[in-house]
């Protein structure tokens, strides 16, 4: 929460400044008055201002909120929310505890996929910016990440080892791009995306050195002998 402090000859006069120097209504905020005004004695002593203490709640206290408002209308029941606001405007939202975790993941995570991004367009249009968020279960997500990347680095082994290429289960686009990303530091191993539709099939391929020709050896063995 923003905590602003103002000053002026009245109440409603500060209010109506307050909110259209920050471009707000009065749902999106909350106020205190902490000192009303005063004029003085007979007019011959200064005027006492009123003063007054503005709240705004911050995006990620928003965010939060539309999500637990969201969840209740849903009847979920949950514990707790956990909000880590990222880089990039990017929020990982957790919710603790929930009391029926597979019907809010749903299959293949296709239920808290399909909330995610309905959280994504309520939010963004809330604050009117570009926010992305990432809607998790008890780290269902996470486990789901850990037990694709001990996959991946078995199968990119077994590329290493065997020198031949083997193509994975079909994978939704958040899981493709966990898989490119992982390989990328990966020097002797490409993957690539292969199919069509949502669900798409990566292939990890060895990437083949280049042999020396024998016009190549000669000219390197000319340059030894000079």
């Amino acid at each position: 929460m923003k905590s602003i402090i103002r000053e002026g000859k009245s109440t409603q006069s500060i209010i109506s400044d307050f909110m259209k120097e920050f471009n707000l209504s009065l749902e999106e905020f909350k106020f205190n008055v902490i000192e009303k005004g005063s004029n003085g004695f007979f007019n011959l002593f200064a005027t006492k201002p009123t003063k007054i203490e503005f709240i705004i709640p911050e995006p990620i206290d928003i965010i939060n909120q539309l999500v637990k408002d969201f969840l209740n209308k849903m009847n979920i029941r949950y514990d707790d929310i956990n909000t880590e606001e990222k880089q990039n405007k990017t929020v990982y939202i957790n919710i603790i505890g929930v009391e029926d975790p597979g019907f809010l993941i749903g299959k293949a995570a296709q239920f808290i996929d399909a909330i995610q991004l309905l959280i994504n367009q309520i939010v963004n249009r809330k604050l009117k910016s570009t926010y992305h968020i990432t809607l998790d279960v008890d780290g269902y997500r996470q486990k789901r990440k850990d037990a694709l990347l001990n996959k991946v680095k078995a199968i990119a082994e077994a590329v290493k080892k065997k020198e031949k290429s083997i193509t994975m289960e079909p994978m939704n686009a958040a899981n493709r791009r966990i898989v490119h990303k992982f390989l990328e530091k990966e020097k002797t191993i490409k993957s690539i995306t292969v199919g069509e539709g949502a669900f798409k099939r990566i292939v990890l391929m060895p990437i083949k050195k280049k042999k020396r020709t024998k016009k190549n050896n000669m000219h390197q063995h000319k340059s030894m002998v000079k």
